[in-house]
């Protein structure tokens, strides 16, 4: 298999893992954003050469990527995890709108395992409950955002580290005045380790899984695995939130597993 392939699928069950830590640690949108991004932009820069003018120059890519940390942030805290996760992993479907925008061209299979993960995520959100409403229309706008950058990302030649460590040093610099204004929101022991669970895993292996394999891997494909988000969610609320899922999630989520393998195959 792939090498990136193989990456990417690690990096998708990390971002299952990032919900989870969220909905636990009860911090402000705006701090947690901010300090998973500088972190781990910090820790990339000790390994590369970053400057003020190689950050200014992928800041566009760092705004997308704290929109949709902060909207994806804000999904999970007015919705359920289910929904927010699910709903975020919709951006394959605007990744093949934004096609025109990468390098790649769409093939009859990646629209095919699209549409299976697409269904999949369907019945996972099936019944959508309304009173949920506000936070599934930002988890999708934030799927839309993780598309755009995804696709325009898959055009950038550069050092993946030294890439990685501007795109999030630019993204904590655009989440910075949020966090000011926000706050920490509440700080304990759960809360800290939430975070450093938040850093070390969907950020250092899985946005990082994500930048990596650009360009190497199609915009499409990346997307399509990280449908493995929502079910490695799906799973860890089970143990930790008592969220048992329906016979509609479990059927939903072989549909996206079986649209993971599909597209490898």
């Amino acid at each position: 298999m792939n090498k990136y392939y193989v990456l990417l699928i690690a990096g998708g069950i990390t971002f299952g893992t990032a919900s989870i830590f969220i909905k636990l640690s009860n911090m402000t949108p705006g701090a947690l954003a901010f300090f998973r991004f500088f972190i781990v932009g910090l820790i990339f820069s000790l390994v590369s050469r970053v400057n003020f003018r190689k950050i200014l120059k992928y800041s566009p890519f760092g705004f997308l990527l704290a929109l949709h940390m902060i909207t994806f942030i804000i999904s999970v805290y007015t919705t359920t995890i289910i929904d927010a996760t699910v709903l975020v992993s919709t951006s394959p479907f605007f990744v093949i709108l934004l096609s025109r925008f990468t390098k790649f061209k769409n093939t009859i299979k990646d629209i095919v395992g699209s549409v299976i993960g697409f269904m999949g995520v369907a019945l996972i959100n099936y019944p959508l409950v309304l009173g949920y409403l506000v936070g599934n229309i930002i988890a999708i706008f934030s799927a839309f955002l993780i598309a755009l950058y995804t696709a325009l990302l898959s055009r950038v030649e550069e050092d993946s580290i030294s890439l990685t460590s501007a795109i999030y040093l630019s993204s904590s610099i655009f989440t910075f005045p949020l966090f000011i204004v926000q706050g920490f929101g509440k700080i304990d022991l759960t809360s800290v380790l939430s975070l450093l669970g938040l850093i070390f895993l969907p950020t250092l292996i899985g946005h990082t899984s994500v930048i990596v394999a650009s360009g190497k891997v199609k915009p499409q494909h990346i997307e399509i695995i990280g449908l493995l988000e929502p079910v490695t969610a799906s799973i860890l609320a089970v143990f930790i939130f008592h969220q048992i899922p329906t016979a509609f999630q479990v059927m939903g989520s072989a549909l996206i597993l079986f649209s993971v393998v599909y597209i490898m195959t």
